[in-house]
């Protein structure tokens, strides 16, 4: 692979770049803008597949816990296959749409497709065995994860292909992040919206709307996505391709030492956003006995992560981004420690309370650490993703252009972190003996879990996420490469050019 694989730079930029690049070389808004959409696409899918897919397994499936937890795995392992090979075709794909543009393009439809099929399933075997259940799922959720992958992938490393420059990466990543907390609160809301009142026991029954609302979304985000990024430079198909390197495109990545620690960074600010995304739901309908607050606090959450993303990007500038990083973690902390000590609400007998009396139950403490909690989440989210092509560039061997073999890992890391928050819950709540809501449970009755269970679910929503937020910070402590050995890296592999 390496310099083979390219054609000359066509006078360095394609014909039509200049709509998408300025005179100074910089990237144009409206390219950015498109490059956001992207992270749409997998936002939306994944923070529906968070929020709702492990509790409509156990609340409107009647699935137990532990075998929602298996679905999980099993499309860990799934992932595990098939994003280094991803990485590794797209490191070695070419034509005129490029060599990872091209997958966006072919896989937008089949995702928005397999998205919708997931959630009109529920429907359609509410009353079947759980075996049954538990197989159909299982198979399209491994067709979702497929397609995610195919695009997902390559969508990744074109930020490697738009720009080597440190702070235009910066840049482009606070697009990707902010475009990404916008599609997480345009799905909970929205979706929150066509399930209508009441906990998903009662009304998963309106998930087919979800997935045909949002199967639409995923793809139209996709192709805008297609439409408006680029790669500077023409690729050639190697003629024949080479063999697949298990070794280079699994192994040799987790060698280099920047790359694992932000990896490992990335991991746990995943599994972290995945604890909460999947938990929240639990926590507010059992532990806080509103489950009209989920949304609140959902949007509150991710409303501020987005506000505050040029807060952390003008902080990444200023000090640094693993110094950002750190602070954002440690502020992540603090709010959650404050969030631990909300009381369960007075729920008036068990009775559902409407909207406006769940907000005036909650302590208004509750709502200042959600504030600074949804602050830190925009930190924790986006300087992984900044530091990520940093760390990939500096990994490389000079002339290499594999950024396929890291963004493979990553991908399979992004998702490993979600699917782990899932695959933990499972056998937690089993252990804490949670029980499905019974189907004839009055509608304007709470359920109720026993007072254990509560408190596990308490325990998992903030002291889980506390462990691993501060394995995130421990990992970067170390952390070395900044704007001016970055470049120093690029100098030295094109002076070696």
């Amino acid at each position: 692979m390496g310099k083979g694989l390219f054609g000359s730079f066509g006078g360095a930029v394609k014909k039509g770049l200049t709509q998408k690049v300025n005179s100074d070389g910089k990237i144009t808004v409206m390219s950015k803008i498109s490059y956001g959409f992207g992270e749409m696409s997998f936002g939306v899918t994944d923070t529906i597949v968070s929020v709702y897919l492990f509790i409509m397994l156990t609340d409107f499936l009647k699935v137990e816990a532990i075998w929602a937890s298996v679905i999980v795995v099993i499309g860990i392992i799934w992932d595990a296959v098939t994003d280094p090979l991803i990485g590794y075709f797209s490191d070695n794909s070419g034509g005129k749409f490029g060599r990872r543009r091209r997958y966006i393009l072919l896989y937008a439809i089949p995702l928005g497709l397999f998205f919708f099929i997931l959630w009109m399933m529920p429907g359609l075997i509410a009353t079947a065995p759980q075996a049954v259940k538990i197989i159909v799922i299982l198979i399209v959720y491994l067709f979702v994860i497929t397609f995610l992958t195919l695009i997902n992938v390559p969508y990744s490393s074109v930020i490697m292909e738009m720009t080597d420059d440190y702070d235009e990466r910066t840049k482009l990543t606070g697009f990707r992040m902010a475009f990404s907390a916008v599609a997480t609160l345009v799905a909970i809301f929205v979706a929150d919206t066509i399930l209508g009142e009441g906990p998903l026991y009662q009304t998963g029954g309106n998930l087919i709307y979800v997935g045909l609302v949002f199967g639409i979304f995923v793809t139209v985000a996709a192709l805008l996505c297609f439409h408006g990024t680029f790669e500077r430079r023409t690729f050639v198909k190697p003629q024949p391709r080479p063999k697949f390197n298990f070794r280079k495109y699994v192994l040799e990545s987790w060698k280099s030492k920047p790359f694992r620690q932000i990896a490992i960074a990335y991991l746990c600010a995943f599994t972290v956003i995945g604890l909460l995304q999947t938990l929240l739901q639990y926590y507010t309908t059992y532990w806080l006995r509103a489950p009209e607050l989920f949304v609140v606090l959902a949007g509150m959450v991710l409303l501020l992560a987005i506000l505050s993303t040029p807060l952390w990007t003008f902080a990444a500038k200023k000090i640094g981004k693993r110094d950002a990083f750190l602070a954002s973690c440690a502020l992540g902390v603090l709010s959650l420690i404050g969030l631990y000590f909300i009381p369960q609400l007075d729920t008036s007998g068990g009775i559902f309370m409407d909207l406006g009396q769940s907000m005036a139950a909650m302590p208004f403490y509750g709502y200042i650490f959600t504030f600074f909690l949804g602050v830190s989440v925009g930190g924790i989210q986006l300087m992984p993703f900044s530091m990520m092509p940093d760390a990939i560039n500096f990994s490389m061997k000079d002339g290499d252009m594999d950024e396929g073999a890291y963004y493979g890992i990553v991908t399979f890391v992004q998702k490993l972190g979600k699917g782990a928050a899932t695959m933990l819950i499972g056998p937690v709540l089993t252990l804490a003996h949670y029980v499905a809501p019974p189907t004839d449970q009055p509608k304007d009755q709470l359920f109720e879990q026993m007072k254990s269970t509560n408190e596990v679910i308490r325990i998992m929503f903030v002291g889980l996420s506390i462990i691993i937020i501060i394995i995130a910070a421990l990992s970067v402590r170390k952390y070395a490469i900044d704007r001016k050995a970055l470049q120093d890296k690029i100098n030295k592999t094109a002076d070696g050019e």
